[in-house]
């Protein structure tokens, strides 16, 4: 039922300057969407209202009748809606990309900051933050970027302050509109002049790259009202952004502490800052036709005015949302806008605030603190920022030279044992390596073969995953990293021995033993662990040669990954673990009886532990049908849960004549296993009761504890450190949880640990290293592993990728035969293999971010073969390549969102469906795992529909999160030399 629009008679534009969020907050509990008289709009103040506008531009036009911003600059693209808006937003990005603002602006920018923090530190204690620095700042900073070198930055600074002035003139003072006009002739006669001098002088600016657009030639009033544009949000946003959050670090000294002692965290205050503030408070929509909005009728033509302030603290999404608090759970503001109005200089911005203008105001100024007699003044709500920052300190510090490695990387380095060689081992040794290159260190593992949970853990069909193993394999072959396989730290040697003979010791050998299931029945003959399950199936010599019988109807406790591996590698048929390195004897007698497979879970699906990708690949099996239980799908979120969406997705995969039904139960807690002698049946309780589920066996997958030869108790040592020269890594470090990229995460702060004890002199080097160890005999040197992995890759049956040898005499004689002749080696580095078959990047993005990933991926492996970029929302599925293989970089946004200008691809490829068999693409998701409900899903969206038109999906499913301290140009690369090793093997195998 729609109503009327409320009339908000009582706000006034006086009060709304002073401070707008009492009456914001006012607007949002009555609803969110009010006629506000005193200027002359509708005021749309709730978060889901701005946020529906945002993706509607054929309800809500940006192309306002009688705009002020259009009567203040000009028609410009904010002033436009698509396809007019497309052409003029397309000329501006090459100039403002976040590739270019990382090669050619923050340079720029340091220069900037440090003249201006020089210039304000003479003024003295008194200065004031806003008008001696970040103004002037700002204004330098876009005067160069825009090309004006014919005017001065305060130029600009009055440019910029009169024409947004003009932009927000709701009172209609004449004044106001005077001196925005004294400003708008000034911007065009001295654009005048700088056209005509870039055409002779070309260089980087924007005024230069609009005069080479290829096969476009932006009409010169387009060209005015976008420069003036440019220049009201270009300055003003930056300028407050930094005044803003400086203001807040300096009245919340406890999260300034933090983020001095934690420089990564200067993102995290720069988004946290316009959150709380947003620079640019408001600005207009049109209504083109009559429409409800948040219940409330608004008529075709109404104009509105999209509150970001007030969406932005919202209480439905944020929790005690006037707050300023960098420990909040980050979800997805508005200050940047969203859909195809997302603002083009959020990378400048956030180059010239996080990246260079804040680190370096709270770096140079010591003991910057605000002035005890001149308050701090704040005002605006068109646009919000400091009004007067004036602040003291006690002393100030040089520019600082760009940071260099720490200073005992190039002189003498410790040597470190590693104990274990899986994912945990190998990423600490990669850290170790780049924080000490001359380090020594060798990787001990109790195998005679290397890689621990990706050969023995990870799911057989998933060899994406798997191919992380092909850069570990770097390490050994290139970087002087020696492994020694077949030595039981605990057994062959000891503990106290090995920190005898190494300076620094790092225990890495993870937590293998299956936990048990806490209720009475569960040491019943018939309960099985899921590790125990995996490690069978991956052909692990220390299994039992024997399988268990599973019966036609086996229980699976618990919903995490390892649940999803074994209930779909239990109903994949053979047939449909083509590419993967199953032990298929061992499947055969596991999964050959199986008709009906439970899964229980205690949690909601929104609260599970799956990733929704694993839940969509069950989904893409035929021959299944999906029920769930314990959950009304109804009643779960649409589209903005990517579990909820997964479990929806189930059902309706559903197949009418299933070869295998498999019951979803959630909310359901075990109680009890039963059985005389053996399992008969799994108890569980749930809301409406107890569920008995008759059965034969129950596969536990309730998360990995030590076993009896664990050298250290797990999770005691969340830091890595149990003392200065040893260390614990993985799973020993923080328990069973994290997933593969997290060990990366976690390798880069041990190293740091490690350095740090160095540098303390707590660890030395002058330990003897493994010559020390010389009576210990390792089984297997990396060379020997080589030759069991190329017995095993030539002895694999049609359809598999490796035939695993079963036990550890055929590992060791395979490893000792040197008959077995091993192939080249290569790093697989820039310089290094060429790339198997030629390669095009596709970049998904609004922010740029994906786009600067997707740049240097090209430029990495342009220099071993032939590589291109294209951009998703320009792309038809016609272009794609069957001769390429296609790497897809695709940020997420918002509530799982697709960026804006590759959803029509999307949309197109399920509505015509095109026949994509023949395509390969791998796919490297943007995200930001804060987003727990959200992380990544507007790639996984575009997966989706790439493979429902038969493309096919090769590699890891890489991922990054934007949240953590790893670059995500790093990740990529990585992720990217997987996929194309493991591209590699496969026409290396089909030759």
């Amino acid at each position: 039922m729609s109503r009327p629009a409320p009339v908000a008679d009582w706000v006034t534009i006086p009060d709304l300057y002073r401070d707008p969020f009492p009456i914001y907050e006012r607007l949002r509990a009555e609803g969110g969407v009010h006629w506000v008289p005193s200027v002359g709009r509708y005021l749309l103040t709730s978060y889901d209202a701005v946020h529906t506008t945002e993706f509607d531009q054929d309800t809500f036009s940006a192309n306002e009748e009688g705009s002020l911003q259009i009567r203040a600059m000009g028609h410009s693209m904010l002033r436009r809606d698509d396809p007019e808006h497309y052409p003029e937003r397309k000329a501006w990005q090459p100039v403002l990309r976040p590739g270019v603002v990382k090669r050619t602006w923050t340079g720029v920018f340091e220069r900037n900051a440090h003249r201006y923090l020089d210039e304000m530190m003479a003024k003295g204690p008194g200065a004031d933050i806003i008008w001696d620095f970040a103004a002037p700042y700002a204004a330098e900073n876009l005067r160069e970027i825009l090309g004006f070198h014919n005017v001065h930055q305060e130029d600009l600074q009055r440019w910029s302050q009169t024409l947004i002035d003009a932009t927000g003139n709701y009172a209609d003072d004449p004044e106001v509109w005077a001196k925005g006009r004294r400003s708008f002739d000034e911007v065009d006669a001295a654009l005048d002049e700088m056209l005509v001098w870039h055409r002779d002088h070309p260089d980087a600016s924007l005024i230069s790259q609009l005069l080479r657009i290829p096969d476009y030639e932006m009409p010169l009033e387009k060209i005015r009202a976008n420069i003036k544009m440019t220049i009201g949000g270009g300055l003003n946003e930056p300028r407050d952004a930094l005044g803003v959050a400086a203001w807040a670090l300096l009245t919340h000294p406890e999260q300034r502490r933090a983020v001095e002692a934690d420089p990564s965290m200067w993102p995290t205050v720069f988004d946290e800052a316009i959150r709380w503030i947003a620079p640019i408070g408001l600005y207009s929509r049109q209504v083109t036709r009559d429409t409800v909005l948040e219940g409330v009728q608004l008529p075709a033509g109404a104009r509105l005015g999209i509150c970001i302030l007030s969406a932005n603290r919202d209480p439905q999404v944020w929790d005690d949302p006037e707050a300023f608090d960098l420990r909040r759970e980050v979800k997805p503001h508005l200050a940047f806008s969203k859909g195809v109005h997302v603002c083009l200089g959020a990378w400048v911005a956030k180059a010239e605030v996080a990246t260079v203008g804040l680190p370096a105001l709270f770096s140079r100024l010591r003991g910057l603190d605000l002035h005890p007699d001149r308050p701090a003044r704040i005002g605006g709500w068109v646009f919000r920022g400091m009004l007067d920052l004036p602040v003291t300190w006690d002393g100030a510090a040089p520019a600082s030279a760009p940071p260099t490695a720490p200073a005992q990387a190039a002189g003498p380095a410790p040597r470190v044992a590693i104990v274990g060689s899986g994912p945990a081992g190998c990423f600490t040794a990669q850290a170790i390596r780049r924080t000490f290159p001359a380090a020594q260190i060798d990787v001990f593992d109790r195998m005679p073969v290397p890689y621990g949970l990706v050969r023995f853990g990870v799911a057989a069909d998933h060899q994406g995953t798997k191919s992380v193993a092909r850069q570990f394999d770097r390490l050994f072959l290139s970087d002087g990293v020696r492994f020694h396989g077949g030595v039981d730290v605990g057994a062959d040697v000891s503990l106290a021995e090995m920190r005898s003979a190494f300076d620094a010791v790092v225990l890495a050998t993870g937590l293998s033993a299956d936990a048990a299931l806490p209720v009475p029945g569960a040491d019943l003959p018939g309960v099985h662990g899921a590790g125990a399950i995996t490690r069978m199936l991956n052909t692990h010599p220390a299994e039992a040669p024997g399988t268990p019988e599973l019966g036609a109807s086996p229980v699976v406790v618990g919903h995490g990954n390892v649940a999803l591996d074994v209930v779909r590698l239990l109903a994949r048929t053979s047939g449909e673990l083509e590419g993967s390195d199953v032990d298929d004897d061992r499947h055969a007698a596991l999964a050959a009886g199986v008709r009906t497979l439970s899964v229980v879970g205690r949690s909601a699906p929104t609260a599970a532990k799956f990733d929704p990708v694993m839940l969509r690949e069950l989904a893409a099996l035929p021959g299944l049908a999906h029920e769930v239980h314990g959950v009304d799908l109804d009643a779960l979120p649409h589209g903005t849960d990517a579990r909820a969406d997964a479990v929806r997705a189930l059902v309706a995969s559903s197949s009418p004549d299933p070869r295998i039904r498999i019951h979803w139960w959630f909310g359901y807690t075990p109680v009890r296993v039963e059985g005389e002698g053996a399992v008969q049946a799994a108890v569980f309780s749930g809301a409406d009761g107890d569920v008995r589920l008759e059965t034969e066996a129950v596969i536990t997958a309730v998360g990995f504890t030590a076993d009896d030869s664990c050298l250290v108790e797990p999770a005691a040592h969340p830091d890595g450190r149990v003392e200065p020269g040893l260390y614990v890594a993985g799973w020993l470090r923080r328990g069973p949880r994290g997933t593969i990229p997290d060990q990366r995460t976690d390798a880069r702060s041990l190293a740091r640990a490690l350095a740090d004890d160095v540098a303390a002199g707590s660890v030395g080097w002058s330990a003897p290293g493994i010559a020390a160890l010389a009576g210990i005999d390792a089984a297997v040197d990396f060379e020997g592993w080589r030759r069991i992995d190329v017995r095993e890759t030539l002895g694999a049956a049609p359809g598999r990728v490796r035939a695993k040898l079963r036990t550890l005499p055929e590992l060791l004689e395979a490893a000792t035969d040197l008959s077995i002749r091993l192939p080249e080696s290569t790093d697989g580095g820039p310089g290094g293999a060429e790339l198997p078959m030629p390669v095009t990047v596709l970049f998904g993005t609004e922010s740029g971010n994906a786009e600067l990933v997707a740049d240097d991926l090209a430029r990495a492996l342009g220099e071993r073969g032939t590589v291109r970029t294209a951009d998703l929302g320009d792309l038809d599925p016609g272009d794609l390549d069957p001769a390429h293989l296609h790497l897809i970089v695709c940020s997420t946004y918002g509530d799982g969102e697709l960026p804006t200008p590759v959803r029509p691809l999307r949309e197109r490829l399920l509505a015509e469906r095109p026949g994509l068999s023949g395509i390969s693409y791998a796919v490297f998701g943007m995200g930001d795992r804060s987003y727990t409900r959200t992380y990544s899903r507007g790639s996984e969206l575009l997966d989706e529909a790439l493979a429902a038109c038969g493309a096919a999906r090769v590699g890891a499913y890489g991922r990054h999160d934007a949240g953590g301290p790893i670059d995500a140009i790093e990740v990529a690369r990585e992720w990217a030399e997987g996929v194309i090793a493991e591209v590699g093997a496969r026409e290396l195998a089909s030759r």
